[in-house]
């Protein structure tokens, strides 16, 4: 829907990229910005009581450092709009801008406005101006025969969701990975600088939706194997589909020519990021497929996360 929305927009003068990616990239006389946005609504991403004021100011920025880091970008500035019912406490609003102030100065950025507005349900919203790289990491520029590896493990997120919508107690790494995910802005600045990835996006919405976005923009095709999707024990006991359509990771998931396997292998361990190669690009007539061991198609849920398509949470 929102690529719909967005479409018909004219471009302006220092406009190099515009909708259709994690970031826009702006060009000023003296560099070029990523600049993104992003909001966490009640009701929408998570219920009151899941995250603390301060876990959901972190989380806002957190989830806006992903989408620099999916184009190789590193984050600087930001700003903070928090909409909140009358009846809120000063102190909650407080903490929650803390949170921002604290996630942006982890990642070297810098908190430096704000706004705050009377909203039926509280929602925390973050735009963020990032450093972008000489060449930023799209998601236009996967190739048909490039690997595809994935940071992490996926899923985790989307199994804490269930478990406190459920009302049991989640505990461990499921909800840690729900209340504060790890924007991979090393590995990003990494693969961007030793031009290593031909695409990129964070794993925002689910591993199929956000790879299809990838094979959207280049024209391609893909195929990946469940058994090597990379996730906890947890998640592969509970349901396994989760690492494929959950959301909400933040891992970065990136095409990189097999030639480059293993400059990618020897980056990952300076990182000290784990990243799985599990799949390939392939011509645009296969699609997106996900395969067994022995190569049979897999029955899987194309979902993912769609604010329009389904009722959230």
């Amino acid at each position: 829907m929102l690529r719909g929305l967005l479409a018909n927009l004219p471009t302006g003068r220092g406009v190099r990229l515009g909708p259709g990616d994690d970031c826009a990239v702006l060009s000023t006389s003296a560099r070029r910005l990523l600049f993104t946005v992003d909001a966490l609504v009640e009701d929408v991403h998570f219920r009151s009581g899941w995250l603390t004021p301060h876990q959901l100011g972190r989380k806002a920025f957190l989830v806006n450092a992903s989408d620099i880091a999916a184009m190789g970008g590193r984050p600087r500035w930001c700003v903070v709009n928090i909409a909140a019912p009358a009846d809120t406490p000063a102190e909650h609003l407080a903490a929650i801008s803390r949170g921002t102030a604290a996630a942006a100065g982890n990642h070297g950025a810098v908190l430096v406005g704000g706004n705050l507005s009377r909203a039926r349900e509280l929602s925390v919203t973050v735009a963020l101006l990032g450093e972008a790289p000489s060449q930023p990491i799209t998601r236009a520029g996967a190739r048909a025969g490039d690997l595809l590896f994935v940071t992490g493990t996926l899923g985790d997120a989307a199994l804490a969701v269930r478990q406190l919508q459920t009302g049991s107690a989640p505990r461990g790494t499921a909800v840690r990975r729900f209340r504060e995910p790890t924007p991979r802005v090393a590995v990003g600045i990494a693969l961007a600088r030793r031009r290593i990835a031909n695409a990129m996006i964070d794993v925002s919405d689910g591993l199929l939706p956000d790879l299809r976005h990838i094979c959207t923009a280049s024209r391609v095709g893909a195929v990946i194997e469940l058994a090597r999707v990379p996730c906890s024990l947890q998640v592969r006991r509970v349901d396994h589909q989760l690492a494929l359509t959950g959301g909400e990771d933040y891992e970065l998931l990136c095409a990189v020519p097999a030639r480059h396997r293993r400059r990618l292998e020897n980056l990952a361990a300076r990182c000290h990021c784990p990243m799985t190669c599990i799949g390939v690009v392939v011509p645009p007539r296969a699609g997106v497929r996900v395969v067994d061991a022995e190569g049979q198609a897999v029955v899987a849920s194309s979902a993912g996360h769609d604010h329009f398509a389904r009722e959230r949470r």
